[in-house]
């Protein structure tokens, strides 16, 4: 009977964590996310290069990055909505900020670096 109660709680609490285990822990879907964070991401920096015009506010500059880059966003947002439809409308939101901020990040790497065409691969 001692034994008996420790398995139980063990197996209880498995079978717990593993139905509360978010959608987006497929390995397939979750390393499909990846590669279109990172197909969005290398537009991102494609664009700054192209775009910036090293004298226009950086945010400014980052919108209409993000914005030219909406369909590798949108091909992210609809993989990780994928996970969870439920929260699609949330998920789109965050996806679009997140796009504008990294944008800008890149924007300011390139202006720190006056002789530089483009933006490394850093994160």
């Amino acid at each position: 009977m001692r034994l008996l109660f420790p398995v139980a709680a063990l197996l209880l609490s498995t079978v717990a964590l593993q139905a509360c285990a978010p959608a987006y822990e497929n390995g397939h879907l979750s390393r499909f996310i990846n590669r279109q964070r990172e197909a969005r991401d290398a537009c991102l920096r494609q664009h700054v290069g192209l775009q910036d015009d090293r004298v226009t506010a950086p945010n400014d500059i980052a919108r209409a990055i993000a914005a030219t880059c909406a369909p590798e966003n949108d091909r992210l947002i609809q993989a990780m909505a994928t996970a969870d439809p439920s929260g699609e409308p949330q998920i789109t939101d965050a996806v679009r900020k997140e796009a504008a901020v990294k944008a800008e990040s890149y924007v300011l790497q390139l202006r720190a670096r006056p002789d530089a065409k483009s933006v490394p691969l850093l994160n």
